[in-house]
């Protein structure tokens, strides 16, 4: 049986009270006039030395931009059938069982996940279009031993086409029910979505509705869904069970990584404080598996690799005590930006 609980649990309040006072305490921290760009920048990049995939987010020397929105009409070359191949094969990642209830199935560009079970299958994000969603996704179940058949729910992490760009297919095929958060349902119903692009398949129509702090419960298994505004103003970030033979570990998959939204100051912040939060949430969880929708972000590639050479009663590739220093390097980094460009714009102030 599945839920989606209309008002928080008492535990969630509580936890969201706990992580409200960490945000505080981080946002006052950083008022010392010790605390520069660089050396936000610096601590981020030592606290996550083992997530080099996040560390461009560190970056103080180019402009922050604002990713083009460009028309579903607008013009671009059509590769051949010989280019078209080839930049498969570059992008090619192996299906994967990684934990005894999670999967990966995707490229070396974008993921998505599949937490299995009792009950059916919950997947996360839906590639870029209908023919990677059939073509990888679908394909990669069959290969792994999944029935898309049994797909319950399709959770849509934020609202960009690189998420949802499949689910048309998916949903024709196989009527799973559609997850978003309601900011980023109500940014897809606009005429012209903040950032577009002419690869991606068609949004979805509103489904499932969740705010932060619901769950869905299918089965043996719940997932939390919270909203981490930032890469969109409405990105779902979740934790879940992940077992691994008789030991149960937690993931925390954030839902959205770049600062892709040129240098909106107060949005640049939002995203450090949610990732600040998440950290909170994932230490009181005790989360100790960092998961991100792009496997380069996550270095998931690397840890897919060395699990086929793990052996018998070693630890586990994708588990790490310090999995929750990503999320620190994702908020002192994205806070290194907001002080930049702060400083940047006072000096053009100054100077008017």
């Amino acid at each position: 049986m599945s839920t989606f609980p209309h008002k928080i649990p008492r535990k969630l309040v509580l936890a969201a009270t706990l992580t409200s006072s960490c945000i505080t305490a981080f946002a006052n921290s950083i008022q010392e006039p010790s605390i520069t760009p660089e050396v936000l920048a610096e601590s981020g990049l030592k606290a996550a030395i083992n997530y080099p995939g996040l560390a461009f987010l560190c970056s103080l020397e180019q402009p922050l931009k604002q990713a083009g929105s460009r028309s579903k009409t607008s013009s671009k070359r059509t590769l051949t059938d010989e280019e078209r191949i080839d930049r498969a094969a570059r992008s090619y990642v192996k299906p994967t069982q990684v934990f005894d209830n999670l999967y990966f199935v995707g490229n070396r560009s974008v993921a998505s996940w599949i937490l299995e079970t009792s009950e059916g299958l919950i997947l996360i994000d839906a590639m870029n279009s209908n023919n990677q969603a059939e073509n990888i996704i679908v394909k990669g179940m069959h290969e792994l031993g999944l029935d898309p058949e049994n797909i319950r729910y399709l959770v849509i992490t934020h609202a960009h086409g690189d998420h949802y760009g499949g689910q048309e297919y998916l949903v024709s095929k196989f009527a799973p029910k559609v997850v978003m958060s309601d900011r980023d349902w109500s940014e897809l119903e606009k005429p012209v979505q903040e950032i577009n692009n002419p690869k991606w398949g068609k949004a979805p129509s509103r489904d499932v509705t969740v705010n932060d702090g619901d769950h869905i419960t299918l089965g043996d298994t719940t997932l939390e869904l919270y909203v981490t505004p930032g890469h969109t103003l409405g990105t779902l970030s979740m934790i879940m069970p992940l077992r691994d033979g008789d030991d149960t570990h937690y993931g925390a998959l954030w839902g959205g990584t770049g600062l892709n939204f040129g240098p909106q100051v107060e949005r640049i912040k939002l995203y450090a404080n949610s990732a600040e939060r998440l950290r909170a949430l994932g230490e009181e969880k005790g989360v100790d598996v960092f998961l991100s929708n792009h496997p380069t972000r996550d270095n998931s590639i690397e840890r897919i690799h060395a699990l086929t050479e793990r052996k018998i009663g070693t630890k586990h590739p994708f588990v790490d005590d310090n999995a929750l220093s990503a999320f620190e390097l994702l908020r002192d980094c994205s806070m290194a930006q907001a002080i930049k460009v702060e400083h940047y714009q006072q000096r053009l102030k100054d100077n008017s």
